[in-house]
């Protein structure tokens, strides 16, 4: 607690500043918190686009929380309230719980991404060999009809396409083979290029999130080192040096 004899405008407005920070500290760690149980409560474990969801909104709020914890740890001060030494104390540790939580963060997250790309990779695998079975169907369609209907067929095709050569039995066969060999590996290709696009993004933003959650880390546990004012070996340092003032005051 300041002392409130202070006379002098610039102690005062000092004192009141450093109660506006404090202030400001308990509003941005309030909302640091009820935010982040507000997300614990949506989290679906196991669900790998929750989980990520979870992990990139607790890492957008690594700036929040840790100037909460900075604004209301500002100014070393002796504690003489017993439940407010004890709630600082708390929220001294927070810094190194965080950092921790963080830590673990990037492979819970890094994880999440691979499930995610590896439940993109098996629909999508899924949906082109359907589209492969329909494209095969139509060959296999006409291989199973009797040479008189495959005729037909091919009678059928020459009519509907007059500017083109007429084609026999067999050509025809072999060019319905060749579309649907092109088919399928146009919609391989697709594919392909398909997962590389979404591993791409998926990845580079997931190394982003590990950069912010490391650098976010490093500075929390910072933060906690410096404010061990509040720890029991801090404040007895303090009640030391302030007893040892008043001595020399007397």
């Amino acid at each position: 607690m300041e002392n409130e004899s202070l006379s002098s405008p610039a102690e005062r407005a000092v004192v009141l500043g450093i109660r506006l920070f404090r202030l400001a500290g308990i509003l941005l760690l309030a909302f640091f918190l009820f935010e982040t149980f507000g997300s614990l409560g949506e989290l679906q474990l196991r669900n790998p686009l929750s989980e990520l969801k979870f992990s990139s909104q607790l890492t957008d709020r690594i700036p929040l929380g840790f100037l909460g914890i900075v604004f209301l740890l500002c100014h070393p001060r002796f504690l003489r309230k017993k439940p407010e030494a004890l709630a600082l104390i708390i929220v001294s540790h927070l810094p190194a719980v965080l950092a921790v939580i963080y830590l673990l963060l990037v492979p819970v997250a890094m994880n999440a991404s691979a499930n995610l790309f590896r439940n993109a990779s098996y629909g999508l695998t899924n949906q082109v060999e359907e589209q492969v079975k329909k494209v095969k169907s139509v060959l296999d369609a006409t291989l199973n009809l009797t040479p008189d209907q495959q005729q037909a067929m091919v009678d059928r095709y020459n009519q509907a396409n007059p500017k083109k050569q007429p084609v026999d039995l067999a050509g025809f066969l072999k060019t319905l083979r060749d579309e649907v060999k092109a088919s399928e590996q146009r919609l391989e290709g697709e594919r392909k290029s398909v997962l590389q696009a979404q591993k791409n993004n998926l990845y580079s933003a997931q190394f982003l999130q590990a950069i912010k959650c490391l650098l976010g880390s490093a500075c929390l546990f910072v933060l906690w080192r410096n404010v061990g004012w509040v720890r029991r070996a801090g404040q007895s340092a303090l009640g030391s040096e302030l007893a040892a003032s008043r001595h020399r005051r007397s």
